[in-house]
């Protein structure tokens, strides 16, 4: 799972690179922001919306199928113990 204060961090020291975008598997946007050297500072405008961000909108672009996959084996594990309850 992605971390907002990383790639906040990330932005701040590396955003020129586009390391930000790489951490957070956005390939294409890494080597376009480390070919372009962070498009004249462009960079900046994703740390700050991260940081005055809510993590709940983050969590939605960048966390979703990670947050599914939490989810799905919540369930599993829930419908494992039913059914051990069950059996008993």
């Amino acid at each position: 799972m992605k971390s907002k204060s990383t790639a906040t961090i990330l932005t701040f020291f590396t955003g020129m690179f586009g390391v930000h975008r790489f951490y957070l598997g956005q390939k294409l946007w890494g080597i376009i922001y480390a070919l372009s050297f962070g498009i004249c500072g462009v960079f900046i405008i994703d740390g700050i919306l991260w940081l005055l961000g809510s993590q709940e909108n983050f969590d939605k672009k960048y966390n979703s199928q990670a947050i599914q996959r939490e989810q799905s084996k919540t369930q599993k594990a829930m419908l494992n113990e039913l059914r051990k309850a069950n059996a008993k």
